[in-house]
């Protein structure tokens, strides 16, 4: 017996047939709502098909994707790797301990190092420094205590310490003759610093960034504000404070002295003294003032010989005691006289 059967207190399927028996025939929908039924049905099993259509193309689309992605991944195995390597400068002088920063914090030496590439980072100990021919164009001077990143051939990252550029360095220095050095920015977390021909100091530290410029101007964009530094100014970021700009300051002080120490060795050979005496002053901050136009014809004429090893105020003391000429420093300025 069905359970219909139990539920209804049925004895066995023939009293269930009598009973049914009794009830009155029920109405047979009209064709209208036969039709609206079918249509639901026929709505119903489509929506069905539809979907199970549907997962079947995304299956089929997954399938492919992957079929894909794995074939993508075997070629580049077999592409060929940009590995370019790109040199943006080369190494004129170095002096104390020199790293490039290497994996998980390495400090790898500079041992024989000749130039350096994009992407590299150069850690300086203290003591140290170096002096490096931009590509581009100027001259590059590294201090001791500092991270400097080669970020490309126009740009480098400041992380900490000081880096001193110079646009238009003395031909007797490589890279005074290339055009392309207005390309170059420092980059450093409190901004970006450009140029336009100047020689300028970008030092960080203390949570701060500090600018000076001897000559020519920069701009630095700031985080929160920006600045145009004058020649003979500092400026100051620190924070969100608004810059300080501390102005008449003098190209030749203490701050500047360090950059001496990394001017790279020069060849005077066939050079005039009028070029000597150039080269060291600009490495000095200083300017160069003949006592006349006689001296300042031989400083023209008068030719050098060898290749200059020292600091500027050095060579400079040394190669003048070779000459017929005499000077003397004062106040930022190299005067020049005839000793006859």
């Amino acid at each position: 017996m069905s359970d219909s059967g139990k539920e209804l207190g049925v004895g066995n399927d023939t009293e269930l047939e009598q009973l049914l028996s009794h009830a009155s025939p029920r109405a047979m929908p009209d064709a209208a709502a036969q039709a609206a039924a079918r249509r639901v049905v026929h709505d119903e099993w489509r929506s069905l098909t539809n979907q199970q259509q549907r997962r079947r193309r995304v299956g089929q689309w997954l399938i492919a994707a992957s079929l894909l992605i794995a074939v993508f991944s075997v070629l580049s195995v077999f592409r060929p790797v940009d590995i370019s390597i790109v040199q943006v400068a080369e190494i004129q002088k170095s002096f104390g301990s020199v790293y490039i920063l290497g994996e998980q914090a390495v400090l790898i030496p500079t041992d024989n190092l000749l130039s350096i590439r994009r992407g590299q980072t150069i850690v300086t100990d203290k003591d140290a420094g170096l002096a490096l021919a931009w590509n581009n164009g100027g001259s590059v001077r590294i201090a001791e205590n500092s991270q400097v990143e080669f970020r490309s051939d126009t740009s480098i990252f400041l992380h900490s310490g000081r880096v001193y550029f110079d646009s238009t360095p003395s031909p007797l220095l490589a890279g005074g003759d290339i055009t392309d050095a207005a390309k170059f920015v420092i980059e450093t977390e409190y901004g970006v610093i450009s140029h336009v021909g100047t020689q300028f100091m970008a030092t960080v530290e203390a949570d701060k960034l500090t600018v000076r410029v001897r000559e020519g101007r920069v701009a630095i964009e700031g985080l929160y504000y920006d600045a145009v530094v004058e020649p003979r100014e500092k400026v100051i970021f620190n924070g969100q404070r608004r810059p300080k700009t501390t102005g008449n300051l003098s190209g030749y002080s203490e701050a500047w002295a360090w950059i001496a120490r990394t001017s790279p060795p020069v060849d005077v050979d066939g050079k005039s003294i009028d070029q000597f005496l150039t080269w060291a002053s600009r490495e000095l901050g200083m300017e160069v003032e003949y006592a006349d136009v006689v001296t300042a014809q031989i400083a023209l004429d008068e030719k050098l010989l060898g290749r200059v090893d020292h600091e500027p105020g050095v060579a400079l003391r040394l190669r003048m005691a070779t000459t017929g000429l005499r000077h003397r420093i004062e106040g930022g300025v190299i005067y020049v006289s005839n000793s006859e």
